[in-house]
């Protein structure tokens, strides 16, 4: 997603016995999603759900997704088709997917959707909410590590918690990165809930996340270990 514009985080880096490389910020904020709102990627930021209407609504994801295609800037109309979903998360009143959607051979759209539900007439129905995207093209370099690519994301994860189908109890966290080392970080102690492998653009990357993570420091805050 949009991460890696987050810049200036005031970062604290230091090496643990060459085993262990961890970073956190000088200070520690508290999670308040409600007032962290400095990063705004979403062009229909913090959605409206009151203003979507039953003809809003479609009988699937990929018509839904249609349906919010005028949203889109001319020349990456593409990326209202679903071409391969990375992960999919759905409980009784949302639904988000995570996906590719191709333009060609050079260009591609790394999307996170969400999906209101409804049932009309006895039929499960969708009705698109909000997104953020970014567009992957061939040959544009991405040497930056996992450190540094999920310090960003994770400074961001605050602000896209529209994004997250769970109650408000709840804390979603996700992020990309381009090296196996994912497989051997964690934040606060906690390794990700889940680690998808795939590629784009033949480029690798790595989707982690955290679907409720448990913690009272905001993403800025958060301090990672990647295991050497």
């Amino acid at each position: 997603m949009i991460f890696c514009c987050v810049v200036g985080l005031g970062y604290l880096g230091q090496r643990t016995k060459g085993e262990s490389l961890v970073k956190n910020n000088k200070e520690t904020e508290k999670y308040i999603p409600q007032k962290t709102r400095k990063y705004k990627p979403i062009k229909n930021y913090n959605a409206d759900e009151t203003n979507i209407t039953d003809e809003d609504y479609a009988d699937s994801i990929d018509e839904a997704l249609l349906k919010a295609s005028n949203k889109y800037e001319k020349g990456e109309e593409y990326r209202a088709y679903i071409d391969k979903i990375i992960k999919q998360f759905e409980n009784e009143y949302y639904t988000s997917i995570f996906f590719i959607s191709e333009k060609d051979d050079t260009e591609a759209s790394l999307t996170f959707a969400k999906f209101k539900i409804k049932e009309i007439n006895q039929k499960k129905k969708y009705a698109f909410v909000t997104s953020t995207y970014e567009i992957i093209k061939k040959g544009r370099p991405y040497d930056k590590d996992t450190l540094s690519l999920m310090k960003s994301q994770l400074a961001l994860s605050d602000a896209l918690q529209d994004l997250n189908i769970g109650s408000e109890n709840t804390r979603f966290i996700y992020g990309n990165v381009h090296k196996k080392d994912i497989y051997n970080t964690k934040v606060e102690g906690k390794e990700p809930d889940g680690i998808i492998y795939f590629e784009i653009c033949d480029k690798p990357f790595y989707f982690w996340y955290y679907e409720n993570f448990q913690s009272d420091k905001a993403g800025s805050s958060l301090t990672i270990e990647i295991q050497k």
